[in-house]
């Protein structure tokens, strides 16, 4: 991932010194969890070349990877780790939850966007699942 150089531990410890709201709904969000959300981190950063892979074969013809924002690669890569690696989590749900992030950074038709490449990464990563 695009980091700052930042260790991931000092950024996982330093949510309890902020105040995060969910901007969809305008409500404060207190029960984050640091275990799931540093297993994902360390989960895309030890997969990052298989998990951009796996974007970039399911990217359009019209769509380069390098076109795509931090954040927006940020989300995806966190999805696509969770589609892949956290078998036990449904799909529907994985995609719910990042769609909603997505809504949470942007207004216009990146939901859409991330939506569709996950649907599709989610048919070839999760062939069994519903």
């Amino acid at each position: 991932m695009e980091m700052a150089g930042t260790d991931i531990t000092d950024i996982i410890n330093s949510l309890d010194d902020r105040l995060i709201f969910d901007n969809n709904f305008d409500y404060l969000i207190g029960d984050i969890s640091k275990k799931l959300l540093t297993e994902i981190i360390n989960g895309v950063v030890d997969n990052q070349k298989h998990i951009d892979s796996i974007i970039k074969k399911n990217l359009s013809i019209n769509w380069k990877f390098n076109r795509l924002d931090k954040i927006l690669k940020a989300i995806l890569r966190g999805a696509v780790y969770e589609i892949s690696y956290k078998l036990n989590t449904p799909t529907k749900v994985i995609i719910s939850e990042y769609i909603d992030i997505t809504h949470s950074f942007y207004f216009q038709k990146e939901p859409e966007f991330v939506n569709a490449i996950l649907d599709k990464i989610a048919v070839v990563e999760r062939e069994s699942d519903g």
